[in-house]
């Protein structure tokens, strides 16, 4: 019954990226959002090049394989634009926050090859291959968990002044990231449930998906609006303050 589910949500999964993915091209949002709409044309090759393959077992791991290796690199990029997008009023902060993700997810990525170098133990019954490429995509998903949930943090705190589509955006992939990367997580650690897991993991990825398909609009760029202290304009005011004199130090000190 959950292998029944899994094959027709899968089919509703693709549906909803090939309609963003056609979305964003007619909306012209590709423009704005760039490695946004990469991760989502590949996502929607990797989901169509899958399904036909889906019987040939050798050729769908190397689908998979490749696939989620391009949406991993694509990955990084897409958070670094996120930095962009939420700090763009705040272009020092900005670049600093892109250039200290960037740095600290190529030396995670250092580190996680090593593990791999040191770590020969592989579970019986396991490819090699694919437990190496688990471990190595786990733990850059972590990382990338970690600066998603950082920006989130950070956007609900100070008063970011965001356009509809940015908000969008940022939270939904959050959402979508976040639910794929426990998924992942689980799955390895009790691979049991993988079915369940994938259904729920589905779910989720779809929700975000006919979300972006709906709402994702050109005059979403016009309209704007504050996610963090909006009840409390004294506090906006004092955190608008900070934000901005954090964004003047930085300019200083990249001037020196």
């Amino acid at each position: 019954m959950v292998q029944h589910w899994l094959y027709w949500a899968a089919y509703l999964n693709l549906a909803a990226i090939l309609g963003l993915v056609a979305s964003l091209l007619l909306n012209g949002l590709y423009r704005v959002y760039c490695f946004f709409f990469a991760y989502m044309a590949a996502d929607a090759l990797q989901t169509v090049a899958g399904l036909a393959f889906f019987g040939d077992h050798n050729l769908y791991a190397y689908i998979y394989l490749g696939g989620q290796s391009v949406k991993l690199i694509l990955a990084v990029f897409v958070v670094l634009e996120l930095y962009h997008v939420a700090l763009r009023g705040h272009p020092a902060l900005a670049k600093f926050g892109r250039n200290t993700v960037g740095y600290v997810l190529i030396a995670a990525a250092l580190l996680a090859v090593a593990g791999l170098m040191w770590d020969r133990h592989v579970p019986a019954g396991r490819s090699p291959i694919l437990h190496r490429f688990n471990s190595f995509e786990r733990t850059m998903d972590e990382w990338l968990v970690i600066f998603l949930v950082l920006i989130s943090l950070f956007m609900t705190w100070f008063p970011v002044r965001l356009n509809r589509n940015s908000v969008l955006y940022i939270a939904g992939f959050v959402m979508y990231f976040l639910s794929r990367s426990a998924g992942l997580l689980l799955t390895n650690v009790d691979p049991q449930w993988k079915a369940s897991i994938d259904t729920v993991m589905l779910g989720i990825a779809s929700a975000c998906l006919f979300t972006w398909l709906i709402a994702l609009r050109p005059a979403g760029e016009e309209t704007t609006t504050v996610i963090g202290h909006r009840w409390d304009a004294a506090s906006i005011d004092r955190l608008t303050g900070q934000l901005d004199s954090i964004n003047a130090m930085i300019l200083r000190f990249s001037r020196r």
